[in-house]
């Protein structure tokens, strides 16, 4: 499907927005990355563009002309437009959205602290560039999880 075709693909869109032209412009639901992180970590084989596709809220981010969420159909059309559209994207990028997801997700569950200093990016202490560090080092495992789980 090309870029003219796309307002063929979206009939029914929410009209007057810009339609998300990166993958990050699109709302993603951090609890279906943490299923699929779960799903990676039993071993199973995915598609990173199939995943990534699968965890954003289509009907979060379009809607129909009367402001009706997209059907079945139109949200079946948009992401045939966004596959062919971020085909091109490799592995890498798509698997560091989805681990900034889950981390992200892992700390708005309180899975994941970071104490004032962080926040405050305070001193040079050795405690907390262990900690940035050991934050880092889980999210850069949840990077190569899904990056060889892709197919």
């Amino acid at each position: 499907m090309t870029d003219d075709r796309f307002q063929e693909a979206v009939a029914g869109v929410r009209p007057g927005r810009g339609f998300p032209e990166t993958p990050h412009e699109l709302p993603i639901d951090r609890t279906r990355v943490d299923t699929l992180l779960d799903r990676v970590r039993k071993g199973e084989q995915i598609s990173l563009i199939d995943e990534f596709l699968n965890v954003v809220e289509w009907r979060g981010a379009f809607a129909s002309d009367d402001g009706a969420a997209l059907n079945t159909e139109d949200v079946v059309r948009v992401m045939a437009y966004y596959r062919e559209k971020f085909s091109d994207i490799g592995p890498v990028y798509l698997a560091e959205l989805l681990s900034t997801e889950f981390m992200t997700e892992l700390r708005a569950q309180g899975d994941v602290t970071f104490s004032q200093k962080l926040l405050d990016l305070g001193r040079n202490e050795p405690e907390l560039w262990k900690e940035i560090r050991l934050f880092f080092r889980r999210k850069e495992f949840a990077t190569a999880m899904l990056v060889h789980a892709d197919m």
